[in-house]
């Protein structure tokens, strides 16, 4: 049987504030890119043995936040880069880049439902979670063909970290699970990978 690891790595702090931040395209803050450096150079300080001899190769959402820092990381130790649309942030349509206290002041109601219960309520204009977790799972699955076997990478978004975490665990549209798995920024969840035939045995690895 053969493993895959898949490193999930979250994006530093941002520029912009407190802002609700989907696929609005903002950079890293200056804090944010130190955060990164570090998560970084934290990678090579932890080995795994049984993986020691796979190949490396990183894989990113588009947006600047992920795709520069993780460009940088590939391009300083000549490491394949793969940017993948299907690892975006979720589209939060009219709400997206604006101000929290912004959006509580306009439509609280509307939100107090989507952080409720988001398979039943979708951001105005925006993308529904059913639809959002459509396009990870598709990513997920091509990516894990595309490279079993390999140590990958993937430098993305809270909320698509939350996806696969809750994917890893078995657990599937239970309210109130996504905002109860706390991600600090430049966090690092490591989701191990067993390959039995055509059966994938999920297990994320925390140490």
């Amino acid at each position: 049987m053969q493993t895959t690891r898949v490193t999930l790595l979250r994006h530093g702090q941002c520029e912009g504030g407190n802002i609700l931040r989907g696929q609005v395209n903002v950079s890293l803050s200056e804090q944010g890119k130190l955060q990164m450096q570090n998560a970084f150079f934290e990678l090579f300080l932890v080995a795994e043995p049984t993986l020691s001899d796979s190949p490396l190769v990183v894989i990113s959402s588009p947006l600047i936040r992920c795709a520069a820092p993780a460009k940088a990381f590939a391009t300083s130790h000549q490491l394949p880069l793969f940017i993948d649309d299907g690892f975006k942030e979720l589209n939060f349509g009219d709400w997206d880049g604006k101000t929290f206290d912004a959006l509580y002041q306009s439509d609280a109601a509307a939100l107090d439902s989507y952080w409720a219960n988001p398979w039943q309520a979708s951001p105005p204009n925006g993308e529904s979670m059913q639809a959002f977790e459509l396009r990870i799972e598709q990513a997920w699955q091509s990516m894990i063909e595309q490279h079993q076997g390999k140590q990958i990478l993937l430098v993305t978004h809270g909320g698509v970290m939350r996806y696969l975490m809750s994917k890893a665990l078995g657990v599937s549209q239970v309210a109130g699970f996504y905002t109860a798995l706390k991600l600090p920024y430049a966090a690092k969840v490591p989701i191990d990978i067993l390959h039995d035939g055509d059966t994938l045995h999920l297990s994320l690895n925390w140490a």
